[in-house]
């Protein structure tokens, strides 16, 4: 076992802020190595002493699928791609029912998911109704396009408590979003008092371990609410087709790794596709899925787990699973 790896995971665990240098060791040991399951370890232990032992369960539906012009190349509804060549959006009342399911179910937070080309207008008006038809005080979460800070405090005034939004690998060569955008974004949903989930992806099996410190040590300085290990679903005929995806046990080390890194004052650590190896790793907040995906090629996503199955990845992982409102969007 590396003497200097027992060393950071020690000096994480104690509390204390891993510099960039501690963190790409840890992004860079073996796969499935000692060392490499020594991190999941420690991630599971870290992430539970900082949640009492409990995950989460977050739900996501997709309200549109269309070429989006943002044109991501890792993602499905990418203009390039050529997948959704016109713009699809779910019925008003089709959004209603599936927010309603997912309310009865029991999720601790409901994303709303768009591409770009979705009217700021039209969403506020399906926040508003989906506010309505919820029985729980559930956090609605944005998932959209940038957004200024009068935007924000517009979100903020329909009753959303946060916004996902991340520097995603590879932004502004592999997609025509500006990265001083991404970044004015999460600061304003910050000013206007919204809670920022973030996660650092999508990951590929490409990805350096200092590309990956970068978004870890971005994280930590917008003090998001959680990050986290998302890996890429790879795209046919797109730029990452000859990478492939990484395989679920390497994400796994990842989980870990970013656990640690991140620090305690980031408490949550996210994974997505939701399992078992990571959420094993430390991974306490999974997505179950509705509507549309952009890592899907249809206009009704197949990969997407309920939030049945959720709850029993988490079961046997040995994780408890949060009843009531996020604690990450509070």
């Amino acid at each position: 076992m590396d003497k200097n790896i027992l060393s950071i995971i020690e000096k994480a665990q104690d509390g204390t802020l891993l510099d960039r240098a501690e963190i790409i060791a840890l992004l860079s040991v073996e796969n499935l190595s000692p060392e490499a399951f020594a991190i999941q370890q420690a991630g599971r232990a870290f992430t539970e002493s900082l949640n009492d032992g409990y995950a989460e369960i977050h739900s996501h539906i997709g309200l549109d699928a269309s070429p989006c012009p943002c044109d991501c190349a890792f993602c499905s509804f990418a203009a390039s791609a050529g997948i959704f060549r016109r713009k699809t959006e779910l019925p008003l009342e089709r959004i209603l029912d599936e927010a309603r399911t997912f309310d009865a179910d029991g999720v601790n937070a409901l994303y709303l998911v768009t591409t770009a080309r979705y009217d700021q207008e039209r969403f506020l008006e399906v926040v508003d109704a989906v506010r309505g038809a919820l029985t729980r005080d559930i956090p609605i979460v944005a998932n959209i396009a940038d957004f200024d800070l009068a935007y924000a405090r517009e979100l903020k005034a329909a009753g959303m408590a946060g916004a996902y939004h991340v520097m995603r690998l590879g932004e502004g060569t592999y997609t025509r979003c500006d990265r001083d955008a991404r970044i004015a974004t999460i600061e304003a949903a910050k000013e206007a008092g919204l809670a920022v989930g973030n996660c650092i992806e999508p990951i590929g099996p490409e990805h350096t371990p200092d590309e990956l410190a970068d978004l870890i040590l971005l994280a930590r300085s917008l003090e998001v609410g959680f990050s986290g290990a998302m890996r890429r679903n790879t795209i046919p005929n797109t730029a990452f087709s000859k990478y492939g995806n990484i395989s679920y046990g390497r994400l796994a080390t990842y989980a870990g790794a970013i656990a640690l890194a991140t620090g305690p004052d980031i408490r949550g650590n996210c994974t997505h596709e939701p399992s078992q190896l990571c959420a094993q790793a430390g991974a306490n907040v999974i997505w179950a899925e509705r509507g549309t995906s952009p890592r899907d090629t249809t206009t009704e996503t197949l990969r997407g787990y309920s939030v049945g199955q959720c709850r029993e990845l988490y079961a046997e992982c040995d994780w408890k699973v949060w009843e009531g409102p996020s604690r990450y969007y509070a």
